[in-house]
């Protein structure tokens, strides 16, 4: 039960997140900017996403899990307000980019896991880890089409009141998960590195004296650079090699679909394999994957199904292995702020992401 209710609390606040996307060409027309204006608070968005979650990993070390994810859905309510009320470039980078990204920070892959792993046991990590990003897709997978839905028929104030009603249900079951912190403020796991209480400069000289986690830091920030621009840009590039905006949103929730496969399939083979390998294995077939699809096959509705299945088999698969090697190299209360750390050095790649609109590929027949 209290898994699930994880899962709903991480996969609503990675799903809107992720759908931003689609909101892209909505946002421009509503603050009447310029496509690559969204493009670079989405941007703005990402790399705030990153820097905050360490931030709030230390803020959750020295007070309460339950307060960073509570404040968490309050900014991301507050931040589609003003993403509403947004007329000016600067209006829609605050809201955006600068609230909507502490709000998704605050709602962290690393704080919501460590809160679960007190109900089910580290033994049991990686499978939550796997549970709560196939939520993620899985909420994906149901908010692509609806919110696509939404804005064609009652446009983008009424898709962001919806937005906000999403949000603030989370609230509850921010308490739920909660609820056992309080009760277990120390850590489980004494053995793996110092009694500090998971932030300050000595956590990150620990951190980055360890090999391994200096390797995924690197690792993270190219992972980081793609998978943006897939999550903000294939919806539109699917519509610039000749889908509809229907097929187009049903062609990306497949994308989200699959990371459920992906993401549960990762879990379970962690706990058998070497991540090193699974790692390696991820970013491999991701990289081969893309320029397939960009050079040799036709730009169709098939096709385009296709790559999304591709991409999202890979595209949270990484978290658990990953996830994985920082809980086997330091205690619990130290995994929210060092995974905060990766996604962060994530989100500085994200922050690369080009922000012109995307141009379709000589290869396309829709092209010419």
């Amino acid at each position: 039960m209290f898994g699930l209710i994880a899962c709903v609390l991480y996969g609503v606040g990675a799903g809107l997140r992720s759908d931003m996307g689609i909101l892209l060409n909505p946002l421009a027309e509503h603050c009447g900017l310029r496509y690559n204006d969204v493009s670079m608070c989405i941007a703005v968005m990402q790399l705030v996403f990153g820097a905050a979650q360490p931030v709030f990993g230390m803020i959750a070390a020295r007070s309460s899990h339950r307060f960073v994810l509570i404040l968490g859905v309050v900014l991301m309510g507050l931040s589609m307000l003003g993403m509403m009320l947004s007329v000016s470039y600067l209006g829609l980078l605050l809201s955006l980019g600068i609230l909507f990204g502490l709000g998704a920070g605050a709602l962290a892959f690393g704080l919501v896991l460590t809160s679960a792993v007190h109900f089910v046991g580290r033994g049991y990590a990686m499978v939550i880890s796997g549970m709560l990003n196939a939520a993620a897709g899985m909420v994906g997978f149901v908010l692509s089409p609806l919110l696509q839905s939404l804005l064609q028929a009652k446009g983008l104030i009424f898709t962001l009141m919806i937005m906000i009603g999403i949000a603030t249900a989370l609230i509850p079951a921010a308490v739920i998960i909660t609820s056992r912190d309080i009760a277990e403020p120390s850590d489980d796991d004494g053995s793996r590195g110092s009694a500090s209480d998971g932030s300050g400069p000595s956590l990150f000289r620990e951190a980055f004296g360890n090999r391994t986690f200096r390797l995924l830091f690197a690792g993270f920030t190219t992972c980081g650079f793609h998978m943006v621009i897939i999550e903000s840009h294939l919806f539109s590039q699917f519509v610039l090699y000749g889908l509809d905006e229907t097929k187009a949103s049903w062609a990306y929730s497949v994308y989200g679909i699959a990371t459920i496969a992906g993401a549960l399939l990762s879990g379970f083979l962690s706990v058998r394999l070497y991540k090193r390998r699974l790692l390696g294995f991820y970013y491999g077939f991701r990289a081969a994957w893309v320029l397939v699809y960009l050079w040799l096959l036709p730009k169709t509705m098939l096709t385009a199904v296709l790559f999304s299945v591709g991409l999202g088999l890979t595209g949270d698969a990484t978290v658990s292995p990953a996830s994985g090697l920082v809980s086997e190299n330091f205690c619990i209360r130290k995994v929210t702020t060092l995974i905060g750390m990766l996604f962060f050095t994530h989100q500085i790649g994200a922050f690369l992401i080009p922000v012109s609109p995307p141009r379709c590929f000589p290869v396309s027949a829709a092209c010419r």
